[in-house]
């Protein structure tokens, strides 16, 4: 499990490692300082002298667990004395005296501390934890072989069930800790993963953006009258799904993935061009039937062309709106467009809107087959086809955003 593993990188690693080396030799000089104190008063020698030197080990161990990187040696010392020193209580003063809990204690350290030794940590931990149980059970068996009062066995129990709490509690602090840490850390790496799947996601945008400017400065470099027209009609859909967005029309449709979407589609919408005739896309004057017939073709090309290059793309919703403004932007409000005919809302919504500013800006527009239409009479031509050729809410929006619209013309009219 990831949670577990995690827990254990913390453990190993030796700056942690460190931390518990250190409360454990530290408590375990206190610990053993309070019973030679207690042992000293009660007069129990046997057990005085032997944390005579319990206390000068422990106090020499914690000195060298602040300088050494190594505490393997020095724990095979604090884990002898731990035993030999619960062995010798509980011959003494009897097992219900005796600390069991301290062998179980000492028996995990090296789980925590040792790196590079796991499978000794697995030994002393079971050793550690069979003898534990082994004494806990025979524990009321044990009889004293040293006269003990009952104050003296009060107070004992006393520094037992005390020195219990506080390990306990400090085994629930470091516990805590060790969930923060481990959880700081696992949130690191989502953050890690998370930036570099932002940075991915960046990467595959630019390189999106670039493939879109290149195949629409294809269709610019065979249409000459083409390249600010893209720039134009790009602006003139942002500026209607944005005020869509903001007038809370289209709820199902308009959000503020869809505005960014449709305006990073709306260059690639004439790119069926490419497969259209120079003959045709530059002739002069008004096309014939046939000719006609062979530019429509532009519109189911163009969806074609779209899937296929973006193909490998997981932005399936980008391509869809790309492709629905290529394939369907001629088609016409009243069922009479092409390349299929639709009619009113089967018409995708990116597709009316697309409409829209291309014809608008196509009618303002030099072309080579006609002379531009004055502002005004192309407001009016959009008037008059609302609800015809147009969604009669995008032309109401539109003719809403004149100022906007003017000064996209300024911009981007040489």
């Amino acid at each position: 499990m990831p949670f577990i593993q995690k827990i254990r990188e913390i453990l190993l690693d030796f700056k942690y490692a460190k931390i518990f080396q250190i409360i454990a030799v530290y408590f375990a000089l206190i610990y053993h300082t309070s019973f030679l104190v207690v042992f000293g008063v009660m007069k129990i020698y046997p057990m005085f002298f032997y944390n005579i030197y319990s206390v000068t080990l422990f106090t020499v161990l914690a000195i060298l667990v602040l300088s050494k990187k190594s505490f393997v040696v020095q724990f095979v010392f604090f884990y002898v004395e731990v035993v030999v020193h619960q062995l010798l209580a509980d011959y003494f003063l009897g097992g219900m005296a005796s600390f069991h809990f301290f062998i179980f204690l000492v028996g995990i350290v090296p789980l925590l501390t040792f790196r590079g030794h796991f499978r000794q940590s697995i030994f002393y931990g079971l050793f550690s934890s069979g003898l534990f149980t082994y004494l806990e059970v025979i524990a009321p068996k044990i009889e004293p072989h040293y006269e003990l009062s009952h104050t003296a066995l009060t107070v004992i129990k006393t520094v037992n069930i005390a020195s219990d709490t506080v390990v306990n509690i400090i085994g629930l602090l470091m516990y805590a800790y060790l969930v923060y840490l481990v959880e700081k850390k696992l949130q690191t790496q989502v953050d890690v993963k998370t930036a570099e799947a932002q940075a991915k996601t960046e990467k595959l945008l630019k390189i999106q953006s670039y493939v879109i400017s290149s195949l629409a400065n294809l269709v610019d470099n065979r249409d000459f009258d083409t390249g600010e027209h893209i720039q134009r009609t790009s602006a003139y859909v942002d500026l209607i799904s944005r005020s869509a967005l903001e007038k809370g029309l289209f709820k199902e449709e308009i959000n503020e993935t869809f505005v960014d979407y449709i305006k990073r589609a709306a260059p690639l919408h004439d790119v069926g061009k490419i497969v259209v005739s120079d003959v045709i896309l530059k002739k002069p004057g008004k096309l014939t039937a046939d000719e006609f017939n062979l530019m429509k073709l532009h519109a189911k090309e163009g969806g074609r062309v779209i899937k296929e290059v973006f193909a490998m793309s997981d932005d399936k919703a980008f391509i869809k709106v790309a492709a629905d403004v290529a394939t369907y932007h001629h088609e016409k409000w009243n069922g009479t467009g092409y390349p299929y005919g639709l009619k009113g809302t089967a018409i995708p919504l990116s597709a009316r809107i697309m409409a829209v500013a291309d014809v608008f800006d196509a009618l303002v527009s030099r072309r080579c087959y006609k002379e531009p239409f004055d502002v005004e009479t192309a407001y009016r031509i959009l008037e008059e086809g609302s609800g015809e050729h147009f969604d009669p809410a995008i032309v109401a929006i539109f003719l809403n955003l004149k100022p906007e619209i003017a000064k996209v013309m300024e911009k981007f009219t040489r």
